[in-house]
């Protein structure tokens, strides 16, 4: 008898110790591995309050809003990177459609704050994400997120002539609890906010809406065309056009960037091979070109 009831207390030790095993081995494997996301729009705020000063007549000029997707890599759905206990990178990735999900915040922000859109409006405002970033990094307890945006934006009038372009950028941090797919929503949304709160704010955008003179660049946007007019070493236009290239502008921009400097020397056979090894477009090589000596 006593020994039937220790093979009976054998055989439920060790399946109990199986059951446990097998437990944390599926708990462990629920934090590891890719980080699937779906995107929702859902801000916090935490930090400030992301509202464009607006000028009180912007909402009687309607606009076309959307938004493309500029960024390059290989997999448009990995928006950045997760860590596990043992520090190993994970890949973040949407599930649902980014771009679609951009274009409803920026939408949903613009109603807000009183702008007006219409499907034929005269006016046009084009945004290209060339960031979009989120990366957890795993604590002892929780986690922390930090999200990174970036969009280059182009005011465009009904003949498509470029009336006003420049670049926005917003951020966001948190601590929250480890893979949270809430958490990474909350620090995206603050930070797509933020870009489209910034780039609207921008006096010369606002200018450039209402038909007005370009007052210069004042707002938290950054735009290529305020440059200074200083005569620049080819070298050092090269450098500053690196500078502004891997923030996300396109060639458009370098362009005006260019036309607001001259350029000190024409551009020897040597330096035009480091500017092609650069990744500067042909445009923007011409445009150098043009601005040597005027």
């Amino acid at each position: 008898m006593n020994k039937n009831r220790l093979n009976i207390g054998l055989a439920v030790a060790l399946f109990l110790t199986g059951f446990t095993g097998a437990h944390t081995a599926h708990a462990r494997g629920a934090e590891t591995g890719s980080f699937d996301v779906t995107l929702r729009y859902s801000p916090q705020e935490s930090v400030g309050t992301s509202v464009p000063a607006l000028a009180a007549d912007i909402s009687e000029r309607p606009v076309r809003l959307s938004i493309v997707d500029g960024r390059t890599g290989s997999d448009p759905a990995i928006i950045g990177e997760s860590t596990d206990d043992d520090d190993r990178n994970w890949p973040v990735r949407v599930k649902n459609d980014l771009v679609a999900w951009a274009n409803e915040v920026l939408t949903k922000n613009a109603g807000d704050w009183g702008i007006r859109t219409a499907p034929d409006a005269p006016l046009s405002l084009t945004g290209k994400l060339t960031r979009f970033h989120i990366g957890e990094s795993n604590k002892a307890l929780g986690s922390t997120y930090n999200a990174d945006v970036a969009v280059s934006f182009t005011l465009a009038d009904s003949h498509g002539r470029t009336l006003w372009s420049g670049t926005a950028q917003g951020d966001a941090t948190r601590y929250g609890k480890s893979r949270s797919e809430e958490n990474v929503n909350e620090v995206l949304s603050d930070a797509m906010k933020e870009v489209y709160a910034n780039a609207l704010a921008e006096p010369a955008l606002q200018d450039a809406w209402l038909g007005k003179p370009a007052s210069g660049s004042g707002g938290s946007a950054t735009s290529a065309t305020s440059a200074t007019s200083a005569p620049m070493a080819p070298a050092d236009l090269l450098s500053e056009l690196i500078k502004l290239k891997k923030q996300g502008f396109g060639t458009d921009l370098l362009v005006d960037y260019i036309h607001q400097h001259t350029v000190s020397a024409p551009l020897s056979a040597d330096e035009l091979v480091k500017w092609k090894q650069a990744g500067m477009p042909d445009e923007v090589i011409k445009a150098a070109l043009d601005r040597a000596g005027s």
